[in-house]
């Protein structure tokens, strides 16, 4: 089993941890606070991506539309965790959130329209990039604002927090170059991809592990 093997072996991964942790949150469903909720959404929204572009991939031969689709679940989803996490106190959060979203909504689906008609060699894609980016400035203004208005963070609040500005970080370092990971043909691009899965399954089993905590409490 060579390098590019070994990514791909890890790849199918991320699934069944997927399923697992959407299991044990329909399970808990009931007893689990809204943001624990959201994360199951979050959880089993990832799962529909990756089986939905696995299927499309082998049938077309080409899932790179999958890639803002993914970022703009990602940025849509957790931006409602964040809503209910403060954001909703306030008007002018509430429209600047609501006017993020709508833009970046509309740029998905710019982006879809280019990645569907433009060969791959010349796939071009920012809007990972950018729902990536939002999700660091998101999770770090939580932090922030609590600090500022000196707010008690509950320890629960504090390491799911921490958890997805680390995750979010690292993706953003993954896919800054992302033209380079597409396009790369001497193989370096494995790596980079290879600790993109490592990330994302750690991020997966941090989350399950969220949402088995909280729904044992609540029994």
């Amino acid at each position: 089993m060579d390098f590019y093997d070994l990514v791909n072996f890890c790849t199918y991964f991320s699934p069944i941890v997927v399923l697992g942790g959407v299991g044990i949150g329909i399970y808990y469903f009931k007893r689990l606070d809204i943001l624990r909720k959201i994360v199951t959404f979050y959880l089993l929204a990832m799962f529909a991506v990756d089986v939905l572009s696995r299927i499309i991939g082998r049938i077309y031969e080409n899932n790179l539309f999958f890639i803002p689709i993914w970022g703009f679940l990602e940025l849509f989803i957790f931006s409602l965790l964040y809503y209910f996490l403060g954001i909703k106190d306030t008007a002018g959060k509430k429209i600047s959130l609501i006017l993020i979203i709508a833009a970046a909504f509309l740029f998905t689906l710019w982006e879809i329209n280019k990645v569907c008609n433009a060969p791959i060699e010349e796939f071009q894609s920012y809007s990972k990039v950018i729902s990536t980016l939002l999700l660091v400035l998101l999770s770090l203004g939580f932090f922030l604002e609590n600090i500022l208005k000196k707010k008690d963070i509950s320890s629960d609040l504090f390491l799911l927090n921490s958890g997805i500005l680390i995750y979010y970080s690292l993706t953003l370092i993954i896919f800054l170059p992302i033209d380079f990971l597409i396009q790369d043909n001497t193989g370096l691009k494995f790596y980079f991809w290879f600790a993109n899965i490592i990330f994302m399954l750690v991020f997966y089993i941090f989350l399950i592990l969220s949402i088995w905590r909280n729904g044992k409490t609540q029994e």
